[in-house]
């Protein structure tokens, strides 16, 4: 009478339905996918972007840059001489 795999089918096919169309040729299945692959190729390409701007971004700059930003101010570095007296030795435990 109610056998529980019968009600587990209906309460299944009431939740998920019951008609599936499997694409038979190359038509149709470009028919009926057409969405997914356009949407996977748009996210191929703005990856592609993404990973190129990343590595135009962190790129080390070029010769001529190095070069301007060196001529651009003199650094002046003192060298102090060394104490007279050396520091005094750390206390070992």
């Amino acid at each position: 009478m109610n056998d529980p795999d019968e009600l587990l089918k209906r309460r299944l096919d009431e939740v998920v339905g019951t008609s599936y169309q499997e694409a038979r040729s190359l038509t149709e299945r470009i028919r009926l996918g057409w969405r997914k692959w356009l949407l996977a190729t748009l996210f191929a390409v703005g990856a592609a972007c993404v990973v190129v701007m990343v590595i135009e971004r962190h790129r080390l700059p070029s010769e001529d840059a190095i070069e301007a930003a060196k001529s651009k101010k003199p650094v002046v570095v003192r060298i102090l001489p060394a104490p007279a007296t050396p520091p005094p030795e750390p206390t070992r435990r």
